[in-house]
């Protein structure tokens, strides 16, 4: 069992299983399960199936593996998939592979790993002296001689009670995922002044799941906010790096591996579609190309909200 490292001062503090994934379990004014504003769950069942897995059963082994938190998904994000002959696991090697702890001290850590002889990637989280922030910058490097391509998705799962509420871009355009409709519609605005329709704000209700993705009017922001707890965050990346931004929605499926114990609502910088993987991806001029011998650079921020704090939009 890995023991996870944890970086903090008087404003936040944050907890990286490096062995994991490189998953973050915990972001919160402290180390109380309470502030955290990430979803995370300590189950017992299922139990995580191993790091191997049979073709095309690479969902079902991440799937028993996880809890909750925030993953870094490349160089795929969705389903296992082949691309130029090689086999890439559902939701990229990034989000399961152990990393290397290569720095650490009281306000920053840095993560390392190589995944398929291919890449070599760098995640360093620091958080800030002077206020309830923290900065993720990712480095990729293309360790080969030819161009290679990926896909880039912060899988970011925040606490999805019923007191959830979400902030985006008032004039950006969702579509729902798959066969999925609400009202008999496939694409609706953020923001529909007159509409009786519960809008895209709120969680679900009546139903267990739902996926939407941001199509058009990305700003580079989102942010959640319970109002009960009274603790939020608001994300905050460049928009060319991540133009889209997956929101999915967790309350209490009954299937593998929720059980109806989770209740989740993810907010997702991303560089592809949910729909797309690597290989779609590919085809679509939705990946992100890295030159022989070169790298590619972007950041994430995640700011803490208050009740104070709390933005309206």
């Amino acid at each position: 069992m890995s023991k996870p490292a944890v970086i903090s001062n008087e404003f936040i503090t944050v907890v990286v299983d490096a062995l994991n994934g490189g998953t973050v379990s915990h972001i919160g004014c402290d180390k109380s399960p309470a502030s955290n504003v990430l979803a995370w769950y300590e189950w017992n069942d299922p139990e995580p199936l191993s790091l191997e897995f049979k073709e095309n059963e690479s969902a079902k082994h991440w799937l028993s593996r996880y809890r909750g938190g925030w993953q870094f998904l490349t160089p795929n994000a969705g389903r296992e998939c082949v691309f130029n002959g090689i086999r890439h696991s559902f939701h990229g090697e990034s989000s399961y592979m152990p990393w290397t702890i290569t720095k650490r001290d009281e306000e920053s850590l840095t993560l390392e790993i190589t995944i398929l002889g291919v890449f070599q990637i760098s995640r360093s989280f620091i958080i800030d002296s002077t206020k309830a922030s923290l900065k993720c910058n990712t480095k990729i490097f293309n360790l080969t001689n030819h161009p290679q391509e990926l896909v880039i998705v912060e899988h970011i799962a925040f606490q999805g009670s019923p007191n959830i509420e979400v902030s985006a871009p008032k004039n950006s355009e969702w579509k729902f995922d798959g066969d999925y409709k609400e009202n008999d519609r496939e694409i609706r605005s953020w923001s529909e002044p007159g509409s009786s329709d519960k809008d895209l704000v709120h969680p679900i209700v009546g139903k267990t799941e739902r996926m939407t993705y941001l199509v058009n009017g990305n700003e580079g922001w989102v942010s959640i906010f319970d109002t009960t707890k009274g603790i939020g965050a608001q994300l905050k990346w460049n928009a060319s790096d991540l133009p889209f931004i997956w929101y999915w929605q967790e309350q209490g499926s009954p299937g593998f591996p929720f059980y109806g114990r989770a209740e989740m609502t993810a907010l997702e910088p991303a560089s592809c579609l949910p729909t797309d993987g690597l290989e779609g991806a590919s085809s679509a001029g939705r990946t992100k190309v890295i030159a022989p011998g070169k790298d590619y650079s972007f950041a994430v921020c995640l700011d803490l909200l208050s009740q104070d704090q709390k933005l309206h939009s």
